[in-house]
C-alpha cells in the first residue's frame, strides 16, 4: 500500500455517513505535504473490500476465457497466465495465484477476470456460447458486450443493441430518455429468438441481464437515433 491508502475498519453507518477505524497511523505530515496551500473540500474514496476467499465458478471462468485465448492464438496457458498474473500485478501491486492454497479474494480473482475480458474484446477473441459466469464479472461482460456490440451469447460482432426488458412502443427513439432503460447485445438471430419466446423466457434460457448506459455511451453507440 503506499502512504495514502490505509486499511480500516467500518465500525458505525447511518445514513450517508461512516465512522472509520485505522488499523495504521495516519501519515498527517505527507497530508499537510499535499493540501499546503489547497483550500478546497479534502476528499476520500471508500473501497469495501471483499474479505471471501475466491470461488471454484471463477477460477473455471479464469481459465474459460484463457483457453478461449489459447484456442485462437496458439499461445499456451501457462504463457497467458504469466501475462495476466504479470498484469494484475503491475495494475494492484499483489500476486495472485489460483490453487487451491491460495489466499486471494473475490474482488482480486474478479479483478483479474475482467483484464481477461479487456483482452479478449480488445483483440475480437472468438468465445465460447454459454459461459458461467460469476456474479462479480456479471455486469462487467454485458457491459463489455454493449460497448462493442458484441452478442452476449454467441460471441457474433455488429450485434443489434436493444432496449431488453422493455420496448420502446410506439415512441420516437430521438424522444426517449434512453438512460432509463437497460440493454443487451443481442446478435440477429438471437434478438429474433427475444421476440419470437418472449422476455420470461428468453431470459430463463439464456440468463441474459440488461445493463444501464450512460448518456455519452448512447450517444457514442448512436442508440437515440
Amino acid at each position: 500500500m503506499n502512504n495514502l491508502t490505509y486499511l480500516t475498519k467500518i465500525v458505525k453507518i447511518s445514513g450517508n455517513k461512516i465512522v472509520l477505524e485505522l488499523k495504521e497511523e495516519l501519515n498527517i505530515d505527507r497530508l499537510k505535504t499535499i493540501f499546503n496551500g489547497f483550500d478546497g473540500e479534502r476528499q476520500a474514496e471508500l473501497f469495501i473490500k471483499d474479505p471471501r476467499g475466491f470461488t471454484p465458478q471463477q477460477r473455471r471462468f479464469v481459465f474459460a476465457l484463457m483457453q478461449d485465448i489459447y484456442i485462437y492464438t496458439g499461445e499456451p496457458l501457462e504463457s497467458l497466465k504469466d501475462v495476466f498474473y504479470w498484469q494484475f500485478r503491475y495494475f494492484t501491486g499483489k500476486d495472485i495465484s489460483l490453487s487451491n492454497e491460495s489466499e486471494s479474494s473475490v474482488d482480486e480473482v474478479s479483478t483479474l477476470s475482467e483484464l481477461i475480458l479487456d483482452f479478449i474484446f480488445e483483440n475480437d477473441i472468438p468465445f465460447r456460447e454459454g459461459y458461467e459466469i460469476p456474479p462479480q464479472n456479471t455486469q462487467y461482460y454485458f457491459y463489455k458486450c454493449v460497448t462493442t456490440r458484441t452478442c452476449c451469447i454467441c460471441g457474433k460482432k455488429n450485434a443489434d443493441i436493444d432496449h431488453f426488458d422493455k420496448a420502446l412502443g410506439r415512441r420516437k427513439r430521438s424522444e426517449v430518455d434512453h438512460t432509463e432503460f437497460n440493454f443487451a447485445a443481442l446478435c440477429r438471430t438471437h434478438h429474433q429468438e427475444k421476440h419470437q419466446i418472449g422476455i420470461a423466457a428468453f431470459k430463463n434460457k439464456h440468463h441474459v441481464i440488461g445493463i444501464k448506459l450512460s448518456q455519452e455511451e448512447i450517444k457514442k453507440l448512436r442508440i437515440g437515433g
